[in-house]
């Protein structure tokens, strides 16, 4: 959940001049197979070329002369952003342009990158994207570099299916860097820009809208509402663990936003109009992707001899599907809605059942209880104050079922309660949107139930495309199959100490080849960082 921040401060950051924000963008590779997972780590710049602190959330787009193919959200923290996203395996062949912004900058065509894309089971091309050509030979190599004190080393020979020790050491100061160890097959050409050329061009775009300074601002209307109806308020949830709330309020003509502290995965929103006293209205949600247009994009070139790699690339698409398991999630930015230390949870296989939630409250929960007021359900939560002396009732509890938000408390009230696994009791006090609220209870389904109860028409459940969680490969090989990994090893923001030795044990794959080490990022101060290394698996 966002820190809270009062109405003037929000006002104020709406009236301020946005730092314009560039985006420079680095993937673990160049050339893909459709069905791929494409690993992303960003670098962001103001105005001056520092980095930038600003923004929390930026936005990609995949894009070919037919349009947008792919739209991802990664989380922005210090200047620096890690992600992922999978291409869909229907997708045409030929070149993309990958484009990164922000709501505060358009994108900048310095920092984006071009990418092939192969499908190997389907003719589909984009539309003027492929040209053929019968003489086509493996694009060379980008000779090996170093720049700003980082070097290079192997220990040990790169054997099949053995275990070698990537070094990297020598950086004068701290740094951060993306890694990258892929197979190095000529399919595309190698990428030519650097991060140097980058900070040293133009100034960032013109700011196009607000800042999300601490994470996506959602932007929705509600639909139903009468001319002058009045401001309303809503609330948007996320079914299933982790658990985000945001309360809204509209404007008069219907427009209303959520203030999110990201919300990470691609989730499914519950989405509530309140206090429309059963008139029917409802959320729909505005996509923040701007399409922009990125101009000519260079053919891909096609021939004959990207036959056998192609077919390589293949078996190894099968071994890269596995290595979901294989990730490591690194840091982001938390919830801060409940507190942990304040959470109590009846684990209901624990105790007797009863076949209703009110039954079960009223035999082993003293703390929660239904009562009935003007024909509606309540929940109310007991208190007791420090000296545990005096206990008192309270009904302004917020009620959700699997991070769900229930203004109505009756659809809980003979719900079977065969279907909830726990029920957490927070007893602390909350804001919401400006909203108070004296406790939290959250019941807590076997099966995410939630999305499948009966909702009143005022509610929506919608898919949502969240923030790409922060991803690192480390090099596992996967459990089942013949081991035909191209990409060996990624980390999209890898902390290199002053003077330290940084040491990667790498698993080879199961077959020769050559293979590119590729270390680009800058230090705290803002120098860049960058060295290659090619070695053999033999």
């Amino acid at each position: 959940m966002k820190r809270l921040l009062s109405t003037w401060i929000l006002l104020l950051a709406g009236l301020v001049a946005l730092a314009g924000e560039r985006i420079y963008i680095v993937t673990d590779r160049n050339a893909y197979i459709a069905g791929d997972m494409v690993y992303c780590s960003l670098f962001v710049v103001d105005e001056t070329g520092a980095q930038s602190n600003f923004s929390a959330v930026s936005y990609l787009e995949l894009i070919s002369a037919e349009g947008t193919a792919v739209e991802a959200k990664i989380g922005l923290f210090a200047g620096r952003g890690a992600g992922a996203f999978r291409l869909p395996a229907g997708m045409p062949t030929g070149n993309y342009s990958l484009v990164a912004y922000t709501s505060g900058s358009a994108y900048d065509p310095a920092g984006a990158r071009t990418l092939a894309v192969f499908n190997t089971t389907s003719v589909a091309r984009v539309k003027g994207g492929v040209q053929l050509n019968k003489a086509w030979k493996p694009y060379p190599a980008l000779p090996e570099e170093a720049r700003g004190g980082i070097h290079l080393s192997m220990s040990g020979r790169a054997r099949q299916g053995q275990v070698a020790t990537l070094l990297l050491s020598g950086a004068p100061e701290a740094a951060s860097v993306a890694v990258s160890v892929v197979r190095e097959d000529g399919l595309a050409p190698a990428d030519g820009r650097s991060l140097e050329a980058f900070l040293q061009g133009s100034p960032a775009p013109r700011s196009r809208d607000a800042g999300e300074y601490e994470g996506e601002i959602i932007d929705a209307t509600v639909e139903g509402l009468s001319a002058g109806g009045g401001e309303v308020t809503a609330t948007l949830s996320t079914a299933g663990a982790p658990s985000s709330v945001y309360l809204g309020r509209s404007t008069e003509n219907g427009h209303i936003q959520f203030y999110t502290n990201n919300i990470y995965g691609d989730r499914e929103l519950v989405c509530e109009v309140l206090s429309l006293e059963g008139k029917p209205a409802h959320i729909n949600l505005a996509s923040p992707f701007t399409h922009p247009s990125v101009g000519a994009i260079a053919p891909l070139e096609l021939g004959p001899e990207q036959r056998s790699l192609l077919i390589s690339r293949k078996s190894a698409l099968a071994s890269e599907l596995q290595l979901d398991t294989l990730l490591e999630f690194l840091p982001k930015r938390e919830e801060l809605l409940l507190d942990p230390g304040t959470r109590k949870r009846y684990h209901l296989d624990d105790y007797t059942r009863f076949p209703t939630v009110r039954e079960i409250c009223v035999e082993f929960i003293p703390q929660l209880s239904f009562v009935k007021r003007d024909g509606r359900w309540r929940i109310r939560m007991m208190f007791t104050d420090g000296a545990d002396q005096r206990h008192y009732m309270q009904e302004n509890v917020l009620v959700m079922m699997d991070g769900v938000v229930l203004s109505d408390h009756g659809m809980l009230e003979s719900f079977d309660a065969m279907l909830l696994e726990d029920i957490d009791l927070y007893q602390q006090s909350v804001v919401l949107g400006g909203v108070p609220y004296n406790g939290v209870v959250n019941f807590i389904s076997k099966n995410n139930y939630v999305t499948a109860l009966s909702f009143p028409p005022s509610v929506r459940v919608v898919d949502f495309k969240g923030v790409s969680y922060p991803l690192a490969y480390s090099g596992g090989v996967p459990a089942e199959g013949a081991d035909w990994r191209q990409l060996l090893y990624w980390h999209p923001a890898l902390s290199v100490p002053s003077g330290g030795v940084v040491h990667l044990p790498l698993t080879m794959p199961a077959y020769p080849g050559t293979f590119r080490v590729q270390v680009e990022g800058w230090t705290a101060s803002g120098k860049v960082v960058r060295a290659s290394y090619r070695f053999e698996v033999e």
